[in-house]
């Protein structure tokens, strides 16, 4: 199981050009379809039954490499003050059909579909600890945004937490602005 602490602030498309400038030449071009499932109508309903916040197939094509992977994720989430942390289970699989059909016969339904183009590149700053932080500067439905997040560190959550906020402001970004709404609600389909 994976362990995620993430921010995604919303960008002007200056602030979406300067990023891009600083992460050119060293960032994979990623295009991410991700198709949501669930038995429920609605998000009161997959809150009062405990259904995961996420179930999930994504296929994502690496422009730069022309190659496609597909992986099937249920994550679940919290945000404190902002700032997302994820407990995420996610794996890659050969062909997203089967288990389309899976979640058909078991009564899921694709509710929601979100596709995101983005530009990735990991990180090591000097933030006052040894953290790697994972930036995605992407669209999604027109909309520009960028998402930091860390994934594998042995620090406490407060710490990495602090040097996030950091990292963002050493990229010139103002972490009040930083949206902890889900895509489902920013592209008001929650």
């Amino acid at each position: 199981m994976g362990k995620e602490i993430e921010i995604k602030i919303p960008l002007t498309d200056s602030e979406y050009d300067k990023i891009f400038a600083d992460i050119e030449g060293r960032a994979e071009h990623l295009k991410k379809s991700d198709e949501y499932y669930s038995k429920y109508d609605t998000r009161e309903e997959r809150i009062k039954n405990n259904e995961p916040p996420v179930i999930r197939i994504r296929t994502e094509q690496n422009v730069d490499k022309n190659q496609t992977d597909i992986y099937f994720c249920v994550k679940r989430k919290s945000v404190e003050n902002g700032i997302e942390f994820n407990s995420e289970n996610e794996t890659q699989i050969q062909d997203g059909n089967p288990l389309r059909y899976f979640f058909e016969a078991a009564g899921y339904k694709k509710f929601f579909e979100k596709n995101k183009d983005a530009f990735s590149a990991y990180f090591k700053c000097s933030t006052g600890e040894d953290i790697d932080f994972h930036l995605e500067l992407e669209q999604i439905n027109g909309l520009k945004y960028v998402e930091i997040e860390v994934t594998d560190s042995s620090l406490a959550p407060d710490v990495v937490k602090a040097n996030l906020e950091k990292f963002v402001e050493q990229l010139g970004l103002d972490t009040s602005k930083r949206d902890s709404r889900s895509w489902m609600e920013i592209l008001g389909k929650a």
